[in-house]
């Protein structure tokens, strides 16, 4: 079924230092569908017709130049593979009538080899493309054995071979700063940007470790990576955004 979400963003720079755009578009589905934090997999529908309606009203807000924005970020319920082709020229046309130059994709690591289709659909119209793939975590026996992201054995070399941004998570019981801060510095050092998502219970899934996620708000480590130009930090819970970070769709 597809939800009603809110599926248009503007990241500015309170909350990150590159202003962009961000839309929450619906696919035809996740194929891999076992990531025990995900509760929006179910966001689809196995109608094009359908996914188009939605997306074509979605794409419609954004607005590029007239906000000072040559950047659109798409995220969808599943991976930028398995958005309808008319979708993906809908993203094209809007980023061309925008003056958009750059779109940055994110999907599973098992569609890497899909990208170069992704680069020259887009670079034809001179549209650069970034891809993003959700890691979560370098920790293999939390990754695989938890959270069932179907990484198994992967490295971060080549991850990074296809992919220049990735999405961490942290604040899930079982979790610990160590292990954070250890995803990080493996983050920075094969990645050119890293998104770090604070954690939030899903149903059957991991309890949010609310000590675990107050100890990171007053730690060195959160001042360090607030200054640090190449993290974005999200968390969907600080409604009042007391900590000024910024909020996944």
């Amino acid at each position: 079924m597809i939800y009603d979400l809110v599926r248009y963003q503007l990241v500015d720079e309170n909350t990150s230092s590159m202003k962009r755009e961000n839309v929450l578009l619906v696919s035809l589905g996740c194929s891999w569908g076992k990531c025990a934090f995900c509760d929006y997999q179910d966001d689809k529908s196995s109608s094009v017709l359908a996914c188009d309606t939605v997306n074509k009203k979605v794409l419609a807000q954004v607005k590029g130049r007239e906000v000072g924005s040559n950047i659109l970020e798409v995220t969808c319920s599943a991976s930028y593979t398995e958005l309808p082709f008319t979708t993906l020229n809908y993203i094209r046309e809007t980023c061309k009538e925008k003056g958009i130059d750059t779109v940055i994709l994110e999907g599973h690591y098992i569609y890497r080899d899909a990208n170069p289709f992704f680069t020259d659909f887009f670079g034809q119209c001179g549209i650069k493309t970034i891809f993003r793939c959700g890691v979560e975590t370098f920790d293999e026996h939390i990754r695989e054995d938890i959270l069932h992201k179907g990484l198994p054995g992967v490295t971060p070399e080549q991850i990074a071979r296809h992919f220049s941004w990735i999405n961490i998570m942290f604040g899930m019981e079982g979790q610990t700063m160590q292990q954070l801060e250890k995803d990080i510095a493996t983050g920075l050092k094969y990645f050119d940007r890293v998104n770090l998502s604070l954690y939030t219970t899903v149903k059957n899934g991991p309890v949010r470790d609310s000590l675990a996620i107050e100890a990171f708000y007053n730690s060195d480590c959160y001042r360090e990576l607030k200054e640090n130009p190449a993290i974005d930090i999200y968390d969907e819970w600080d409604e009042e955004n007391a900590h000024k970070v910024g909020h996944d769709n």
